[in-house]
């Protein structure tokens, strides 16, 4: 079985041009600058099913609601992919400082956890439906002093973009586009 550190020589060499790119030019565009974006395309397939497209990696899947609210519970709900990708996303900004710094370790794990009151997704005067706290529990397997695997773990917990988003209030906005739907032809 290959060590997840296997990959960090090429990482390392990777994310060093990487930031020595976004340093010589902070506003440029991704992928030569750090200024990147994401989008994504949502669309109702029936039964509280989603299916969603995406723009930079081109993939396709489906967000299912669970059963007990009316879905059909046959895909990852819209929540666990919001915490699978901001875990995920630490994962990789914690083997990107591992690399970057020649720290290895065999395998990582994160066991996500949290909580929250749904009623603020259906009533309109229930309390915030957000996530109420994160706890993430690592292991890390690796001869390297914890000190240096516990000075990763603050670099990546600050660095990442998945857990800011969850740590910090962002701006949300939307615009509401109506077309009017088709009338059945009225019967002579």
């Amino acid at each position: 079985m290959t060590a997840v550190c296997d990959c960090f020589p090429e990482l390392k060499s990777v994310t060093d041009a990487r930031e020595a790119r976004y340093r010589a030019d902070p506003s440029k565009r991704a992928p030569e600058g750090p200024q990147s974006s994401l989008e994504v395309t949502v669309t109702s397939i029936g039964n509280l099913n989603e299916s969603v497209s995406t723009r930079n990696s081109g993939r396709q899947f489906i967000i299912s609601e669970p059963k007990h609210v009316g879905g059909l519970a046959d895909a990852p709900t819209p929540l666990e992919y919001l915490l699978s990708g901001a875990v995920g996303c630490y994962a990789a900004v914690f083997a990107f400082y591992a690399a970057k710094m020649g720290v290895n370790y065999e395998s990582f794990e994160a066991v996500a956890r949290t909580s929250f009151d749904v009623r603020g997704h259906m009533m309109p005067d229930a309390p915030p439906s957000g996530f109420q706290k994160v706890s993430i529990a690592i292991s890390v397997k690796s001869d390297a002093p914890p000190e240096k695997l516990r000075e990763i773990e603050q670099l990546a917990l600050k660095g990442c973009p998945g857990i800011a988003t969850l740590r910090d209030p962002v701006a949300v906005e939307t615009t509401l586009n109506v077309t009017a739907a088709a009338r059945p032809a009225a019967v002579a």
